[in-house]
């Protein structure tokens, strides 16, 4: 009986994977939005709003954001994705860094 206690209170407690990372880029604020929408829009099957400076997707599984800020002469682009699938979210956020570069 405890073990079934100890199994159900591991599911209460679990969270999604949350993996992000930034890079450097040379696009204007305006195309490195455009970039990150497209990029989610082949990547994923969710529903994906944007605003000036962002791009947001999700699921009932995974989310990820896009976020475009300037700094001085160059673009910063940060890049986040929490999912329940750790290999999934692990994929998903490799290839957005790499369509955003």
């Amino acid at each position: 009986m405890s073990a079934a206690l100890l199994g159900a209170s591991e599911a209460a407690l679990a969270t999604p994977n949350m993996y992000w990372d930034h890079l450097r880029s040379s696009l204007s604020q305006a195309d490195c939005v455009s970039r990150g929408e497209s990029l989610m829009s082949s990547l994923t099957t969710g529903r994906v709003s944007k605003d000036v400076d962002s791009v947001r997707s999700w699921t009932d599984k995974t989310l990820a954001v896009v976020e475009c800020i300037r700094m001085g002469d160059h673009m910063t682009v940060m890049v986040l994705v929490g999912s329940d699938d750790a290999v999934a979210g692990s994929k998903l956020l490799d290839a957005l860094k790499k369509g955003m570069q």
